[in-house]
């Protein structure tokens, strides 16, 4: 009975951290937030990071950045790199949900960071993200 509780908790936990967002600020700067689970045993939320796909605790390329109480964002500050992040929540008694999927943090280049292209040859490509407003 337990264990059935625990695995419903899970699948909760779950369908809530699928829900992770990241929203660009000022300055490069960039804040990750989901939807609160409603568990009543909620301890709180852990927050990995990664530097490449696949992003994954299994995969053994996850790395935890933080562990937060029952709290619905957290700020990655600006990361000079591409970063991925994932989320789980976990309960009183530790058991920790499955992950997220990840959100991806791709650092603005400024004009000024952009070295020219040497003389004569073909300007490099431009890879462009586009975010709705809304």
């Amino acid at each position: 009975m337990e264990r059935n509780d625990f695995t419903q908790r899970r699948r909760r936990a779950t369908a809530m951290a699928m829900a992770l967002t990241l929203t660009a600020g000022s300055a490069g700067a960039a804040t990750l937030t989901w939807n609160a689970n409603s568990d009543a045993d909620l301890a709180g939320y852990r927050v990995y990071s990664c530097n490449q796909l696949p992003c994954a605790k299994s995969a053994g390329t996850a790395r935890m950045v933080a562990t937060l109480g029952k709290v619905t964002s957290f700020d990655i500050g600006a990361p000079a790199v591409v970063q991925y992040y994932i989320l789980t929540a976990y309960d009183q008694a530790n058991n920790e949900s499955k992950e997220s999927d990840p959100a991806t943090y791709v650092p603005a280049i400024s004009p000024e960071q952009v070295p020219p292209p040497a003389a004569g040859a073909p300007p490099p490509p431009v890879n462009l993200r586009l975010r709705s407003a809304g």
